[in-house]
Parts: C-alpha cells; sequence; structure tokens
C-alpha cells in the first residue's frame, strides 16, 4: 500500500485504535472517564499511531512473522500478522501515554512509570489487537474506496 491510499489507511484505521486504547487505559487507571483527560490521551494516542503507521514498516513486519507460519491467507495469517503489528503499535502509545500521566502529570517517580506501564499493558494489548483486527478489513476498503 502506498502514497494516498497509506495516508487514508493510517488515518482511519488509527481512530478506533486510539479510541480503545485511551479509554481503556484510563479506566484501568482511575476507574472512571475524565473527558478532558480522556481527550489528551487521545490525541496523543492517535498522533503516536499516526506516526507509527507512517514511519515504521508494520504491515512488512507482520506479513514476514505471518509467513514464518506458512499459513495461507485467510482469517489464521490476519490474526497471525496483527501480532507483531499490535505488538509495536501497543507497546509505544502505552509507554508513551504511561509516561505521560503517570511521570508529567502526577509527578510520580519513575517506579510508578513501570507499574502503570506493566499493570495497563497486557490488557491494552488484548484490546487494542481486538479492534485493530476488527477494524482493518473496513479501513482498507474504505481508503481504497476513495482514493480510487
Amino acid at each position: 500500500m502506498k502514497g494516498k491510499t497509506k495516508l487514508l489507511y493510517v488515518l482511519i484505521i488509527n481512530i478506533p485504535v486510539a479510541i480503545a486504547i485511551a479509554l481503556t487505559a484510563q479506566l484501568l487507571a482511575i476507574g472512571k472517564i475524565i473527558v478532558s483527560l480522556f481527550i489528551i490521551n487521545l490525541l496523543i494516542a492517535y498522533g503516536i499511531a499516526f506516526l507509527i503507521g507512517m514511519l515504521i514498516p508494520v504491515e512488512p513486519i507482520g506479513v514476514g512473522f505471518a509467513k514464518l507460519f506458512k499459513v495461507k491467507e485467510g482469517v489464521v495469517f490476519g490474526l497471525l500478522v496483527n501480532l507483531p503489528i499490535n505488538f509495536i503499535y501497543v507497546t509505544l502509545i502505552s509507554l508513551i501515554m504511561t509516561c505521560f500521566n503517570v511521570v508529567i502529570l502526577e509527578k510520580l517517580p519513575i517506579g510508578a512509570f513501570v507499574g502503570g506501564f506493566l499493570g495497563t499493558y497486557p490488557v491494552l494489548y488484548i484490546v487494542g489487537y481486538i479492534v485493530s483486527f476488527i477494524a482493518n478489513r473496513p479501513a482498507m476498503k474504505t481508503a481504497q474506496r476513495i482514493t480510487n
């Protein structure tokens, strides 16, 4: 995928992923939604996700990983492709969002950052994996339809 289609795909796919991660992270961290904090975290998650999508070759990484298992294209292949892609996205987004919220906003020590990251990461990975897998095909089709 190249050019305008890739740009549009990255813009579209990252909307549900950023919403899901920002929402889940806030619920895990404080147990409620504070709209202003949610919007800040949503913008951070979306910005990071956009940069990842445009700067890191996540698609070839995911396809290469799936090909290691010698499965034919289909649902299983797609599930395997999504494993490393989601790992890259969620890890980077979680690290930066946790640092921002724990160290910058709350002014807590680095130990709190580590605990916050480790405490939320597994759930964020699962949520990100499910949302990105479900949103991938519609985002791709929409980007292709708009740019063709």
